[in-house]
């Protein structure tokens, strides 16, 4: 991915999956994050916190990748929880496109 860093770690004393994303959730980085976590979803079905504090930029695509690894985790009984921070642009785009309303989301 060529403007997003995507780190998969594994959250001590849980069965939790912790996905850390920096850089910029749009067009084709997007589409391939998505790709990769659903995937990983499929092999590794658990929570997971995914935390777009250091995310620059985010579009309707990356929305989208956020979307759908929230309903494939539901479906299989598990959650998908948005880790965000006040100052994120990301955060002020997704109230707007209300899948804040949508998506699990805690202040990180």
């Amino acid at each position: 991915m060529k403007n997003l860093k995507v780190e998969f770690k594994n959250i001590a004393s849980t069965e939790a999956k912790k996905v850390i994303l920096a850089g910029n959730l749009t067009s084709m980085d997007a589409i391939e994050f998505k790709k990769s976590l659903l995937n990983k979803m499929q092999d590794e079905a658990k929570d997971y916190f995914i935390d777009i504090s250091n995310i620059e930029a985010i579009d309707v695509t990356g929305v989208n990748a956020l979307a759908m690894a929230h309903k494939k985790a539901e479906r299989a009984g598990f959650k998908t929880i948005i880790l965000s921070s006040v100052e994120n642009p990301s955060d002020e785009f997704l109230h707007l496109t209300k899948f804040k309303n949508i998506l699990n989301f805690k202040k990180a």
